[in-house]
């Protein structure tokens, strides 16, 4: 039986992928549409920052098809599918460590380290893409065939989905047909790509939390009980203090500091370009640092090959801790994603990149992107706050060089960036995402116990 849904599943997942372009050309003639209701509620959220949100709602929403469970210990099934939500996965279940649950989790050994029952070790073989879906694809059968059996013969109280929508999403309809409630933790960015998605993760998940200000209104808008939490992020900083000497001695150097994304084909895609824009800086601005940093040890062959085939020996690479030379360098120059907000968390100056790979994805950003920023700055600011590029030809790197320089030098340009990158700073909030996010589920399950 257990086998029949998995093979029934998988040809429903099958037909939606195939039907993927389908939808998204329906979509195109409403794109306006959806881009005035991003920018409404980008501007609604800037002008009117929200408080942090009681939880009434979404806890009301969870309740709505709990069971009582008596005065047993409650039963909690959390699940990360790739190497960053199970971080966030292992510190939400550090944050309830004193609680009486019992932890049933998809994710990595670092789960079990931390007090739960590894059942599959499914962020270990962390997939992106059709074809990695494709190549995996006895594995992540496996895997849900393992969370099905779980579903039946031992059904957890909450399910708790860390990131990773598309294979969560599945998971979580699963639970909602058997009458278990279903918690996301760091919602999907559907606001961004694909609003029409939206309707079959409301009828998926119960309730989720946003690591972004903005986002909880655009779920509360298409009727998905959120709150937000804060970002991870600050959890990691604050964590993890900078070392002054180490800021300082980067600082005794006006350093460039370039972020080239964390996959291997964003690598390619990006560093080529951003080499060039190091090489046009170096040469108006002598005694100029180059640094590019990465912290995943396994991308450091792919960035020297790039670095020895640009050929600029000036050029240092520094495989590690990040936060040194995001605090100290004065502008950074990032691929979008998490380590551009990441360098603007620390007031640096940044330009962000994102180098389109080909005509699909050039038509994709100017079709079907809803949101008006790709930056996370410019997105929790509702406004400009850095300068961004997204673009496929070659010269889209000149204006990039020169947005670059134009931060560098002190003047207007750097300033605003600066006052901009204070307010991302005070709109994010205090550090304390896992600990808010352990709140919902202590809340929940405390109010389950059966009198």
């Amino acid at each position: 039986m257990v086998w029949l849904l998995v093979t029934l599943t998988l040809l429903r997942e099958l037909l939606r992928a195939v039907g993927a372009p389908l939808r998204m050309l329906l979509y195109l003639p409403f794109r306006h549409h959806w881009r005035a209701v991003a920018r409404q509620v980008l501007a609604d959220v800037a002008a009117h920052p929200a408080e942090a949100a009681g939880d009434r709602e979404l806890l009301r929403a969870l309740f709505a098809r709990a069971r009582p469970r008596g005065t047993r210990p409650a039963h909690v099934f959390l699940s990360a599918g790739e190497t960053s939500g199970d971080g966030h996965a292992v510190r939400l279940l550090q944050a309830l460590a004193g609680d009486r649950l019992r932890w049933s989790c998809f994710g990595s050994h670092a789960l079990a380290e931390a007090g739960g029952t590894l059942l599959y070790p499914l962020s270990e073989h962390a997939v992106m893409g059709l074809r990695g879906v494709l190549r995996q694809l006895p594995l992540l059968m496996a895997a849900f065939a393992r969370y099905l059996r779980l579903l039946r013969n031992d059904p957890p109280d909450l399910v708790v989905l860390v990131d990773y929508p598309g294979l969560h999403v599945v998971m979580a309809k699963a639970a909602r047909r058997a009458g278990i409630p279903v918690l996301h933790y760091i919602a999907p960015q559907y606001w961004a790509w694909g609003p029409w998605r939206m309707r079959r993760y409301r009828r998926s998940v119960d309730a989720t939390l946003t690591i972004l200000p903005f986002e909880t209104a655009f779920f509360r808008r298409f009727g998905v009980p959120a709150r937000y939490v804060g970002h991870p992020l600050l959890d990691e900083l604050a964590q993890r203090p900078t070392d002054p000497a180490a800021v300082a001695a980067v600082r005794a150097r006006p350093t460039l500091c370039i972020l080239p994304g964390s996959r291997t084909a964003e690598i390619h895609a990006n560093l080529p370009g951003m080499l060039l824009v190091a090489q046009k800086l170096a040469a108006t601005h002598p005694g100029l640092r180059v640094v590019v940093a990465h912290r995943d040890g396994r991308r450091a062959a792919v960035i020297r090959a790039l670095l020895t085939a640009h050929g600029d020996q000036a050029v240092e690479f520094h495989e590690g801790a990040l936060a040194p030379w995001l605090a100290g360098a004065r502008v950074v120059l990032a691929k979008s994603g998490t380590g551009s907000l990441e360098a603007c968390l620390f007031g640096v100056p940044t330009v962000v990149v994102y180098h389109l790979a080909g005509p699909l994805l050039t038509f994709a950003y100017h079709n079907v992107l809803s949101v008006p920023w790709i930056a996370g700055a410019n997105l929790v600011a509702g406004r400009r706050v850095v300068p961004e590029f997204c673009f496929h030809h070659r010269s889209g790197w000149d204006d990039v060089a020169a947005a670059a320089d134009r931060l560098w030098r002190d003047g207007p340009a750097r300033e605003l960036c600066l006052e901009g990158l204070r307010d991302v700073r005070q709109r994010l909030g205090a550090p304390g995402a896992s600990d808010r996010a352990a709140a919902v589920v202590r809340t929940f399950l405390a109010a389950r116990v059966a009198s």
